[in-house]
């Protein structure tokens, strides 16, 4: 597993390889504070890393992947099967604590090993999609087969990407931009890379059509990066 700095310096490469900026990029050095000293035009630039995640939703997307997990582990304790499982849930307010994780776990849990034992003769796909009615108060659709010689359980769904919460985002650019009086040293511009898009709703925001005169920061240039589009916001 990459550690944390190997997943941002990959960013921050995928950032300054984008033809938008068209950046000569002479070196990047790992650093703490700032995250990054890059030389860009032989100029030492200092880049400030975070990753624009929702920390409500980012914990909501946190709880049902426990639940899914949870279930898993109950099911191959007692089956050998690999099961290929895809399970939407329900746009819900999901309860909080052990015994409310532990029904929703068991509610996966029976809906899946009732499948498999009444299919585990046969190669099967079996899914939820043609259904009217939603499968459970919890569960919105599944899709879940044996033929692919391995195990994935996972939850999966469409969502809305909302616009960024603006008070958020200055928030998060403020407490990066503390960082700039521990500097060792004078760099000839300091820059900040707010990088979302991961392929989750917590780390999914529209940036488009947005007003960012309202952001006032001591940075040089802040940048939005999403990451999975490969485009760029410049805020400033």
């Amino acid at each position: 597993m990459s550690t944390k700095k190997e997943i941002e310096r990959h960013h921050l490469t995928s950032f300054i390889s984008n033809e938008k900026l068209k950046l000569l990029v002479y070196g990047i050095e790992d650093s703490e504070t700032p995250d990054f000293i890059v030389n860009i035009d032989k100029k030492l630039i200092s880049i400030e890393h975070t990753r624009l995640i929702n920390p409500h939703l980012q914990k909501v997307e946190q709880y049902r992947e426990r639940i899914i997990k949870n279930a898993r582990i109950r099911f191959e304790e007692k089956y050998s099967a690999k099961l290929y499982l895809l399970v939407t849930f329900n746009n819900i307010i999901l309860k909080s604590g052990k015994v409310a994780e532990e029904k929703y776990t068991t509610e996966v849990f029976t809906l899946i090993e009732n499948i498999y034992l009444c299919n585990k003769d046969y190669e099967f796909t079996i899914h939820s999609k043609n259904r009217k009615a939603k499968v459970s108060e919890l569960i919105e659709s599944f899709s879940v087969d044996n033929t692919r010689n391995f195990s994935n359980w996972q939850h999966f769904g469409a969502y809305l990407v909302d616009w960024v919460d603006m008070e958020w985002l200055k928030d998060v650019i403020e407490k990066k931009e503390n960082n700039i009086e521990r500097y060792q040293k004078q760099f000839y511009e300091n820059w900040l890379l707010l990088v979302s898009d991961f392929g989750t709703k917590a780390s999914s925001h529209r940036f488009d059509r947005i007003d960012y005169s309202g952001i006032k920061t001591k940075f040089d240039k802040i940048y939005l990066y999403s990451f999975r589009a490969d485009k760029i916001e410049i805020v400033k």
